[in-house]
């Protein structure tokens, strides 16, 4: 992974909260979220959505992670000037999508919104995707769901999260982006009969 430019930063971070908006109103329909549920976000930014999280779930357990410690940083400063400090239940840390430090079966809940091509070296390539959602797998609980949103080599992540077992429970695919809910499998360790591919 790598870390965004300056002027990349400052334009995801702007509109951290509207898009969170716009993101929460196609995919909060299909939530099951709740006062128990542990939540990871992979990429969170400004922390817009992390702030929309908890003020409408109140979930356990909120982390947001930032491979950027600039990101994190920032989602630190906009949440705590939304409420003054940061609640208890929310964890902020600098983390690669393609070695989580959780352990297995950690979350209810990740969330990767339009965060997923930045695991790649360019945008375009799909090499590094497919371990990124290996350790998405990995970290949640059978069962769990993987919210996500994508504008790049949209089919190819459809087809590495089903070859990983997912079932997709809510997908809607435009001509710009996809934007997902899909389910991990409930069996505990990884199937040796699927392969992941690109």
């Amino acid at each position: 992974m790598t870390t965004m430019g300056r002027f990349a930063r400052w334009s995801i971070n702007r509109r951290t909260l509207g898009r969170a908006r716009r993101e929460l109103a196609v995919v909060g329909p299909h939530l099951g979220l709740g006062t128990t549920s542990r939540v990871l976000e992979l990429g969170s930014g400004g922390g817009g959505l992390l702030a929309l999280l908890e003020e409408r779930y109140r979930p356990a357990a909120l982390v947001g992670t930032d491979f950027d410690p600039s990101q994190v940083d920032a989602a630190r400063t906009f949440l705590t000037a939304r409420w003054g400090s940061l609640p208890a239940g929310i964890e902020l840390r600098s983390a690669d999508a393609l070695a989580l430090p959780f352990a297995d079966a950690s979350f209810d809940w990740v969330f990767a919104m339009e965060m997923l091509h930045h695991v790649e070296a360019r945008h375009s390539e799909y090499v590094q995707r497919p371990r990124a959602l290996e350790e998405v797998r990995r970290v949640l609980r059978p069962g769990g769901s993987l919210v996500y949103s994508e504008f790049s080599r949209r089919s190819e992540v459809r087809h590495t999260l089903e070859g990983l077992g997912f079932a997709a429970q809510f997908l809607r695919t435009g001509w710009r982006r996809d934007v997902a809910v899909y389910r991990r499998p409930t069996n505990i360790g990884p199937d040796p009969t699927r392969t992941v591919a690109p």
